[in-house]
Parts: C-alpha cells; structure tokens; sequence
C-alpha cells in the first residue's frame, strides 16, 4: 500500500510540474526524456538555494549540501564513482540473489563519501539513505545495507566516510541513472550516473 501511495504521488508531482512548464520555449520529447522526471531542477552551478519545488542536481565529482527532511541537519554528499558489475566485495551476484536466465541482473555501485557538517554525532544508516533509479522508474529500489557497513558507526561532527552504496537492478535502456537523496521530500537531491555500459 506505501508503495503505490509512493508511486501516485510521484505521478501526480511529475503531471503537476509539467502543465507548470510554460516557458515557451520548444519542448521536443528528446528534451523532455533529459529532463528525466524532474523539470523544475538547479544545478550546482546556480548560486540561489532551490525553492519549492525544484530538486538540486549534481554529477559525479561534485559536492551536495543537503538537509535532512526529519531531522533538519545539513550533511554533505559526494559521487566520487559509479559502475555496474557482477560482483563487489568478492561477492557474486548469482551467489546474493536469485537471478534469471536474462544476464540483465547487476550490481549498481555508487561510491559515496559522506561528511557530517552538523553540530552533533549521528549513524548515517540511521538517519538518511539514497534511493537509485532507472530512467523509467518513479522511486527506485533502496541499497543493500550490507554492503555498506561503515554507515553503521558514529559520524562525529568535522567527520567523513567513504564506502559505496550497492544496488540490486535489472538493465534496460537507460542511459542515466539517479540517485535520490531525501526522496519525496521538499529536500530531495538528485545525482546523475551515466550508464557506464552504453
């Protein structure tokens, strides 16, 4: 029932924020399948906060500042790597989960570090995670917590990780994938992966 209450909301957002594009300009479907979903998006390039509505946008390399949507701390987030593969961690895939005869199953893993720029400690795991998405998908599929153990610890304040986040997906055609920090919320922030198999 959360689920499809995700998904319906979702819907309904991406029908609101695209009667809202009246710009004017030319809007042909290649552009609107970049837009991916999100119409109203500023990048890190732009100097002005997001306002309602707009979801921040970064690349691989570049630092986000994003707020908790519960608990109201910022935290920093950077995608220093991503790749698609059939084992992490000496970790098969055929070994983890139950795949088909397709070949399309992969591991999707986003390199990530983490800074704590609040004034107090927290256990990353515990407060945030980042939902990852095909071209095609609404919400996405949530990591695979095993893989990223060092969530677990404390993050004292001044402090940063690294690790990678690990996905379980099926390949279709996209050719960008998101991750999407503090989904469904005013905060959420968006980083866009290229297909590295495209």
């Amino acid at each position: 029932m959360k689920r499809i209450l995700i998904i319906l909301l979702t819907a309904i957002l991406l029908i609101v924020t695209a009667c809202g594009d009246g710009d004017g300009a030319e809007n042909t479907s290649e552009n609107s399948d970049e837009a991916n979903d999100t119409t109203l998006e500023k990048t890190k390039g732009d100097d002005q906060e997001a306002t309602d509505g707009e979801i921040l946008v970064y690349q691989i390399g570049e630092t986000a500042v994003i707020t908790s949507d519960l608990y109201g701390f910022d935290y920093e987030v950077t995608v220093t790597d991503f790749n698609l593969t059939r084992e992490v961690d000496d970790v098969k895939l055929e070994d983890y989960w139950n795949v088909g005869d397709s070949g399309l199953e992969r591991f999707a893993v986003v390199d990530v570090t983490i800074r704590n720029i609040s004034d107090e400690s927290y256990v990353p795991n515990e407060m945030f995670s980042a939902n990852f998405a095909r071209e095609n998908d609404r919400g996405g599929v949530t990591s695979e917590d095993e893989f990223f153990e060092v969530g677990d610890k404390e993050l004292a304040p001044g402090e940063e990780l690294e690790g990678h986040l690990v996905y379980v997906i099926l390949l279709d055609d996209s050719e960008t994938f998101t991750l999407k920090y503090e989904f469904m919320s005013a905060e959420e922030t968006h980083f866009i992966l290229p297909n590295p198999e495209k």
